[in-house]
């Protein structure tokens, strides 16, 4: 099955396969953002299952013209999407940190209607030894378009049971991986 550039619309849903461990689906939802959901199937077989009662792995925000590579087959019809409220807090570029010359990150509270330009900050330039928790927590929503990303991300999760977007890596070199299993703090929690 070939996925075309119209297939992707708002809570439209695609299997992505996760060589060595499966396949996992993922869903559109509104404002470029894309969910990933905790489902691991050693089968691309999906019939009935209700996305509102599976565990989201992640959100992250995409060009989703750029990622048709990494998805498997459209399964709309077969599934009921996530009707859940996507997160309202979320990790974006701050300040340049004097210690490593690269960007911090904040935590900011957005509207139901994602707009990077009408965001709340509720905490600028987080520090990694203070914050951690939410930096382990909340998702950095820089624009994604690589679909080898996206699915080493998976991999790694079901390979070490670490749910880590390498891009704070880069941001906050001194901050430790999450240990395996972290629960992550929910927006409800902070």
């Amino acid at each position: 099955m070939v996925i075309r550039k119209k297939d992707l619309f708002v809570d439209s849903v695609f299997s992505i396969q996760v060589p060595e461990y499966g396949y996992v689906l993922a869903q559109f939802r509104k404002d470029h953002h894309l969910e990933v959901f905790d489902c691991l199937r050693k089968e691309d077989s999906w019939k009935g299952v209700d996305l509102n009662n599976v565990p989201v792995l992640f959100n992250i925000v995409v060009a989703g013209h750029r990622l048709l590579k990494l998805f498997s087959k459209e399964v709309s019809e077969l599934v009921s999407s996530n009707k859940r409220p996507q997160p309202i807090l979320s990790l974006t570029l701050g300040e340049v940190r004097p210690s490593t010359k690269v960007f911090s990150l904040m935590l900011v509270k957005h509207e139901e209607i994602y707009d990077s330009n009408n965001e709340m900050v509720l905490i600028p330039n987080l520090d990694p030894e203070e914050h951690r928790d939410i930096l382990y927590s909340f998702e950095y929503l820089g624009m994604n378009g690589k679909p080898e990303v996206i699915r080493s991300r998976i991999s790694t999760y079901y390979e070490t049971g670490i749910n880590w977007d390498n891009q704070k890596s880069i941001l906050y070199p001194e901050l430790p991986l999450p240990p395996k299993g972290y629960q992550r703090m929910t927006c409800e929690e902070f």
